[in-house]
């Protein structure tokens, strides 16, 4: 398909891939659905603890809409801890964590040995939300 801006004079074209690939595959679906379960189940609370709030909830959720490629969701681990959601994926001896304690804030945790095989332990806390694909890259890589 081709289309002229009329103003610019600039022509754009757009190929269809020859395989249709599904953008949001049913295979990751399970996460969110996940996050919209995780402030009403029960069996993750214990008696008194604070649960996530709707907002944090909907932070989640826009941090990991973000997730590129979208497969690195299926090995994410969710959890909840005094309001906080954690999402974590490993591979190997190495770990992320994504802390969302509240809207508008994420910290990325990573886990790795060091060369004389102690272990590395860094925090970093950003507001934005693709921060995290850096972090899985270097996960998977």
């Amino acid at each position: 398909m081709t289309v002229q801006c009329e103003s610019a004079g600039t022509i754009y074209s757009s190929v269809a891939p020859a395989v249709p690939r599904e953008l949001f595959p049913s295979s990751v679906e399970s996460v969110f659905d996940r996050l919209e379960c995780i402030a009403q189940d029960d069996n993750l609370y214990e008696e008194g603890e604070v649960r996530p709030t709707t907002e944090t909830i909907q932070w989640a959720k826009r941090v990991l809409l973000r997730v590129i490629p979208r497969y690195y969701l299926r090995t994410a681990e969710i959890d909840v801890f005094q309001g906080e959601i954690h999402v974590t994926w490993e591979r190997g001896d190495r770990r992320v964590v994504a802390f969302l304690p509240s809207p508008g804030l994420l910290k990325l945790y990573l886990e790795y040995p060091k060369e004389n095989g102690e272990m590395e332990h860094l925090l970093r806390s950003t507001s934005v939300p693709w921060a995290i694909n850096s972090f899985l890259k270097w996960l998977y890589s």
